[in-house]
C-alpha cells in the first residue's frame, strides 16, 4: 500500500565516520578497529537523514530541514544526502565547522558515538519560516525555527525527547530509556505533559531490542521488538520514530504505529550504515494491514 504522504523530517545531516571494534569496548581493553575504506572516511549519517531516508523508501514524499556547516565535511554530507531522494530546500548552511563524530562499533553490532574536538557554539542559525503545512513533521533536532514547522503542520507531530531548546507543539514525543531519569520513567506521560502542554497525547520509550511502551494519561500500550540480525544499530531510534509519524499520518492508532516502528527498528539494525542508504526496495514499507 503505497500513502502520498507528505512528511517533514527536522534533523541533523553529518558524517559518521564508522569504526568496527575488535571486541567490545571493556575498561583497560585493547582493540583493533577496522575502518571505512581504511581511511576513516564518512558515510552519511545523522537523525535526520536517517529517518527521511527510510520514509522516502516507503513511498513517502519527504523533505528534509537541516542546519549544515558549510565546512568540506557538511558539503560532502548534503552530496550524500542528495541520493536519498528527499527535497532539501530546506537545509540551510551556518558557518563553522562540521563536528567530528565517529560510530564504535562493537562485535554484536552495539554502537557507541563519540564526538570529537567540539567547537563552541556559533551564532544560532534559523530554519526558514513556514511557508507549506506538512501530512506530519517529525522533529529530531529543536533547531530554531523548528517550532513554526510544527505549529503549522496539518497533521501529527512527532518530537525526539528529551528537546530542551523546542518550545512548539507534540502529539507525540520519543525517547530511549537510556535517555531518561529514574523520576520521569516512573511517570513518563505527566512528565513530558508538563513541559508540551494538553495537547500531548502519548510518550514512546523505547528499549531496542526489548521493544517499546507507548504511555497515555491512563494507557499503556506495550510491543516486543521482532527478532533482528544485529549488524550496526546506528540510526534504528531514528527510523523508528519516521515509522511513527508515517503511520499515525496514515491515520493508524498507537498500537499499529508501534508495531511499524519496531519492524522498521528491526530491519535497520540488520543494516551496515548510519542512515538506511543500503536497504533494498521493500525494506521500509507502510502496509498498515500487515501489521
Amino acid at each position: 500500500m503505497s500513502l502520498a504522504l507528505r512528511l517533514l523530517v527536522i534533523g541533523t545531516v553529518a558524517l559518521d565516520r564508522p569504526v568496527r571494534l575488535s571486541g567490545p569496548l571493556t575498561p583497560g581493553a585493547r582493540l583493533a578497529g577496522v575502518s571505512l575504506d581504511n581511511a576513516l572516511q564518512g558515510r552519511l549519517g545523522g537523525g535526520g537523514a536517517a529517518a527521511a531516508a527510510a520514509l522516502h523508501i516507503a513511498g513517502c514524499e519527504v523533505t528534509l530541514a537541516s542546519i549544515v556547516a558549510g565546512d568540506a565535511d557538511g558539503e560532502r554530507a548534503l552530496q550524500l544526502a542528495a541520493g536519498i531522494g528527499a527535497d532539501l530546500r530546506l537545509v540551510v548552511r551556518r558557518p563553522g565547522r562540521s563536528r567530528t563524530t565517529l560510530i564504535l562499533i562493537d562485535p554484536a553490532g552495539e554502537r557507541t558515538i563519540i564526538g570529537l574536538d567540539l567547537q563552541p557554539a556559533s551564532l544560532p542559525t534559523s530554519l526558514p519560516p513556514p511557508d507549506e503545512r506538512f501530512d506530519g513533521v517529525l522533529v529530531r533536532s529543536p533547531y530554531p525555527g523548528a517550532a513554526g514547522w510544527a505549529a503549522a503542520a496539518r497533521g501529527p507531530v512527532v518530537v525526539h525527547w528529551p528537546a530542551p531548546a523546542y518550545d512548539g507543539p507534540a502529539d507525540i514525543v520519543v525517547a530511549s530509556e537510556d535517555d531518561l531519569s529514574p523520576e520521569v520513567l516512573a511517570a513518563p506521560h505527566a512528565a513530558a505533559a508538563a513541559r508540551f502542554g494538553d495537547r500531548l497525547a502519548w510518550v514512546v520509550v523505547t528499549r531496542g531490542a526489548e521493544g517499546a511502551t507507548a504511555f497515555g494519561p491512563g494507557d499503556q500500550v506495550c510491543l516486543c521488538a521482532p527478532p533482528a540480525r544485529v549488524v550496526d544499530t546506528t540510526g534504528a531510534g531514528d527510523v523508528f520514530a519516521a515509522a511513527l509519524l508515517a503511520a499515525l499520518a496514515a491515520g493508524a492508532d498507537i498500537g499499529r504505529a508501534l508495531a511499524l516502528g519496531c519492524a522498521w527498528g528491526a530491519a535497520t539494525v540488520a543494516l551496515d550504515s548510519s542512515a538506511p542508504t543500503d536497504a533494498v526496495a521493500g525494506t521500509f514499507r507502510l502496509d498498515l494491514n500487515a501489521i
